[in-house]
């Protein structure tokens, strides 16, 4: 997707110099070596403040209350734990796979001290990460994981967008300094959809014939897209309708196609027009 210039938030241009771009953060994170535990669908990382920032930056999960992470073992990743960061499957199996810079434990009972040790034998390895997260973390998890590392690939720092009414939000920056420009709904073929059936009783009841949204939905979303300011892009997800989805290198075979919705306004169209004749 082409990109318009930074919708800065007021006031936050002049002292946007002070920050560093995200690749920039991106790279100083990708030094370092994380370790998290996955426990209710989210990976809770013990973090440094420095690491805290990094990672809040960049969008890459958000910071926890101690109410939310009772009861589950981390390991320090420094001297010791000043603030603990709680990241969504897609951005977790992101950092592991793309940027390397981290390793998850599941919590399990009786291994809290492995855990809290950081034993590697007790680290997760990319297959059952894979199908851990397509089990307990949504049937869609693999459709947003595609989705979530193509936008991240292309520079863009994607958010839930639930409160839009679509499945995420893109920022150029930190929400802190920018607005966000578009608003994402994911459009999977039938290959794409066939990624929601997982071989599990809780899942099974799951239906692939038919894909979403459908157009007054469509029109819904684009309407408040355009109320609030933002770009909205239906993002097509393609996959081959005999690729195995489970295993983790089904992502090789899955493609995003962006295409940019706008409404027509006809009286914005005819006064310009107008304008244009004379």
């Amino acid at each position: 997707m082409a990109r318009d210039g930074i919708k800065w938030k007021k006031g936050k241009r002049r002292v946007a110099h002070q920050h560093k771009r995200p690749e920039q953060l991106l790279r100083e994170l990708c030094g370092f070596h994380l370790k998290g535990t996955y426990s209710c669908g989210q990976v809770w990382i013990g973090t440094t403040r420095r690491q805290a920032y990094l990672l809040e930056q960049v969008c890459l999960g958000r910071r926890a209350k101690e109410f939310m992470y009772d009861g589950v073992p981390l390991t320090p990743n420094g001297p010791g734990i000043e603030l603990v960061i709680r990241v969504n499957c897609e951005d977790a199996y992101y950092m592991c796979v793309y940027l390397g810079c981290l390793s998850i434990y599941k919590h399990e009972a009786g291994k809290e001290m492995d855990v809290k040790l950081g034993l590697e034998e007790s680290v997760m390895d990319m297959h059952t990460l894979w199908a851990t997260f397509r089990r307990e973390c949504g049937h869609a998890f693999a459709l947003n994981c595609a989705a979530t590392v193509h936008f991240r690939l292309t520079g863009w720092l994607p958010r839930s967008g639930l409160q839009y009414g679509a499945d995420f939000v893109l920022y150029q920056r930190h929400p802190a300094l920018v607005h966000s420009d578009a608003t994402v709904v994911l459009v999977p073929d039938e290959g794409a959809r066939r990624s929601f059936v997982v071989d599990t009783e809780k899942h099974r009841g799951v239906a692939i014939a038919e894909g979403w949204p459908d157009w007054p939905d469509l029109q819904a979303t684009s309407r408040l897209a355009v109320q609030v300011n933002k770009n909205f892009i239906e993002a097509h997800v393609s996959a081959p309708r005999n690729v195995n989805w489970n295993d983790p290198a089904c992502l090789t075979h899955v493609w995003v196609n962006e295409i940019s919705i706008a409404r027509f306004n006809p009286t914005r169209h005819l006064d310009n027009t107008s304008k244009d004749v004379n």
